[in-house]
């Protein structure tokens, strides 16, 4: 019968396609990671692997292991991470990308673990992409995505969604100006998130739409240098209203609504399909959802 340890040693093979050096990961000799493959391969009577000009190619009953495998390593993972953790806490790997991350998710965390002291959480916060390929290779539980999400292995549930706003500080030139219109943007500086993101290809977008030129001052992967960046009157920032709405509640800043159709930032609750999901985790998601349904109907209360 097979065993983890064989699913192990199988899994960490895949990992690298190479023997040799899953015997490094593993800390055991070569030959006895060669022996485990032979012992599955015998026990099923199937080929794991092929090998072509000195590489390993899984062959299709190999890749089917390896997709079970992934899974049983994953969750072994977890496993022994939970009962390592303090006070044996429940652990729930979080991701979000970077306008939620830096927004809201630390208020949704603090609120869950106020109410729940038997849960950590671990938190990542990166682009999009990083976060998705984080969820494939089982280092997350689940995660709160804006952009696009493109692997089909990935179940996303959307939660609502946010406008993207212009907005300025009481040093910019259009702060007390009245009836700001779209033409009025022309040739200004402009405060960005990096080329790829989604909230930049839509402004973008709606700038090349009503054919006014603009100018990317400041390119950034974070969105706090764009607050600090429009804080210090150096442009217009383009920017999730979540990630804003206290300096716009109170005055610091000044959303300019220039565009008649809002310009809109969805937001989707993401998880790998046929991946175990533990109870605190699920908890976690359905206190996460309402959280944000909150937060989204403050904003136009």
């Amino acid at each position: 019968m097979i065993t983890a340890r064989h699913l192990k040693v199988f899994y960490e093979v895949c990992k690298h396609m190479n023997m040799t050096k899953a015997s490094r990961e593993l800390y055991i000799s070569q030959p006895a990671v060669s022996k485990t493959i032979h012992d599955i391969e015998e026990e099923y009577k199937i080929k794991l692997f092929e090998r072509w000009n000195k590489a390993l190619y899984l062959t299709p009953d190999g890749a089917m292991l390896f997709e079970y495998a992934e899974q049983v390593v994953n969750m072994l993972d977890v496993i022994d991470k939970q009962l390592q953790s303090r006070k044996f806490k429940d652990l729930v790997r979080v991701g979000a990308s970077i306008t939620v991350g830096t927004s809201i998710l630390g208020d949704i965390v603090a609120g869950y673990c106020a109410q729940n002291d038997a849960v950590r959480i671990e938190a990542v916060v990166d682009n999009t992409a990083v976060i998705e390929e984080y969820l494939l290779q089982g280092k997350l539980d689940l995660a709160i995505m804006e952009g696009r999400i493109t692997s089909l292995d990935i179940k996303s549930n959307p939660i609502g969604s946010s406008d993207i706003v212009l907005v300025v500080n009481c040093l910019h030139e259009l702060y007390a100006r009245e009836n700001v219109v779209v033409e009025d943007l022309e040739g200004l500086d402009f405060i960005v998130r990096e080329k790829g993101s989604r909230t930049r290809e839509s402004f973008a977008m709606a700038m090349e739409q009503h054919n006014v030129k603009w100018n990317a001052a400041w390119s950034c992967h974070n969105t706090q240098a764009i607050k600090n960046a429009v804080d210090a009157g150096l442009g217009v920032g383009v920017l999730s209203r979540l990630s804003v709405r206290k300096r716009l509640a109170s005055g610091r800043f000044r959303a300019l609504d220039v565009f008649e159709k809002p310009l809109k930032q969805h937001m989707r609750i993401a998880f790998c399909q046929g991946r175990y999901m533990s109870q605190s985790t699920r908890d976690f998601m359905d206190y996460t959802i309402k959280q944000i349904e909150i937060i989204l109907n403050e904003k136009n209360s």
